[in-house]
């Protein structure tokens, strides 16, 4: 690996560096923020008891997401006829600059809070018409597995990103102030997506490509229905599996296994970690064996270690740590080919417009899941979380093993134009 890695040119390193930056920014600003400080800052933003405002902060998620469709219609088509560099650069600004209002208001109002993250999101739909795809796209076949796996890697190092981010500031200030003023300045730091979403280069391979399309949308609809459906439901699977552990983790460590604000960042490392290696073993693997083959391995993965959210609710704190790995390394594995899956689905002059519809309506369905689980445990009891986290876990490992048995292989798909 270390000698392919040698035959990439500097040009596609610095695509790699800056592709897979720019991604954990994405997720950095639309999801982690919120959720890494959810326990901290859920009563703050939503006045009342703990569930109740945990729902408020997810809703914002929900919001963010559910407008990253119409940002992936409007732009993703502006990607395909325009490049991908151009729509690039206007989301990175679009989607940092509503964070940085979040961080500099006083006193948000719930009202004001939709707002922003509607316009947040939006943008990020948009930069997911570039982000997405340009990477993949433009590397060579060889590479194409292991550098599609940063679509879920991107969850992991978003985390560790923000684990580091929070343990430098509540070092500076401490943690004691961390509720009032550490959090904001946490959410400062979205502005640092700007210098690597503004380097990003344009795609060789959407600059040889002349052909240009009216009507991508139209296109996509009438010509490519059934890879639409079936990219946008594996993504579905693989993001609503994810979220069942990136987006509950923190709040299952706070509310099950009564954990410290410092002992879940130090959770929040491991998970970190081992998602990112995870998902480019998954990635590259899928470049040996195929997308569809990984992720049906994944499915049963996910079936088969399901009870691991019993256990870490039974356990002594020692073993917390080797469960927060299992459960991080099987909640990605299966999906490290599913970006590429993706991308391989749709041809150059459709691509963006493929590739970010799809991604943003299987994030949408994905980022269900932590408010759907929340309300179950609002109007049942917080003591079920284990249980309800468990079951969630196998239906989706068989929903993925089913669906992937009667997808079609796409690795090897781009090469072929």
């Amino acid at each position: 690996m270390l000698n392919e890695m040698s035959s990439l040119s500097s040009r596609e390193i610095k695509l790699i560096f800056l592709n897979f930056m720019s991604y954990t920014f994405l997720v950095y600003n639309y999801s982690i923020l919120l959720v890494f400080n959810s326990p901290y800052i859920s009563q703050t933003l939503f006045k009342g008891s703990y569930v109740p405002s945990l729902l408020g902060v997810y809703g914002l998620l929900l919001i963010d997401v559910i407008m990253r469709v119409p940002g992936a219609y409007v732009l993703g088509p502006i990607s395909d006829r325009y490049g991908r560099k151009l729509v690039t650069r206007i989301s990175s600004l679009g989607s940092a600059l509503p964070l940085v209002v979040v961080a500099l208001i006083p006193d948000p109002s719930p009202s004001l809070l939709v707002l922003l993250y509607m316009i947040q999101g939006f943008f990020t739909g948009g930069l997911s018409a570039g982000i997405t795809v340009v990477g993949v796209e433009d590397l060579p076949e060889r590479h194409r597995g292991w550098f599609g796996g940063s679509g879920f890697a991107v969850g992991g190092s978003a985390y560790l990103l923000a684990s580091i981010v929070f343990f430098m500031i509540i070092t500076v200030i401490g943690s004691s102030n961390y509720t009032e003023i550490g959090w904001r300045i946490m959410f400062l730091t979205s502005l640092l997506i700007l210098p690597f979403g503004l380097l990003m280069p344009e795609s060789l391979r959407f600059r040889r490509n002349k052909e240009r399309v009216k009507s991508p949308a139209k296109v996509l609809i009438s010509s490519y229905k059934r890879q639409f459906i079936l990219a946008s439901t594996l993504t579905a699977f693989w993001a609503s599996m994810n979220a069942l552990v990136n987006v509950m983790l923190p709040n299952f460590l706070y509310a099950v296994d009564h954990l410290s604000k410092v002992e879940i960042g130090y959770m929040s490392l491991i998970y970190s970690v081992i998602a990112i290696i995870s998902a480019f073993m998954g990635g590259e693997l899928s470049e040996r064996i195929g997308r569809k083959k990984i992720s049906m391995i994944g499915g049963i993965l996910g079936i088969l270690f399901s009870p691991v959210f019993i256990l870490m609710s039974i356990s002594s704190r020692s073993l917390i740590p080797i469960f927060v790995s299992i459960l991080a390394f099987v909640s990605v594995f299966g999906g490290g080919g599913i970006m590429s899956y993706v991308n391989e689905n749709f041809p150059t002059k459709i691509r963006s417009t493929g590739v970010s519809l799809s991604w943003n309506i299987g994030f949408l369905v994905g980022n269900f899941i932590p408010l759907l689980l929340t309300a179950i445990l609002y109007f049942t009891s917080i003591t079920l979380f284990p249980l309800v986290e468990m079951i969630t876990m196998l239906i989706l490992g068989a929903l993925i093993s089913s669906v992937s048995t009667i997808s079609h292989e796409t690795k090897g798909n781009i090469e072929k134009e």
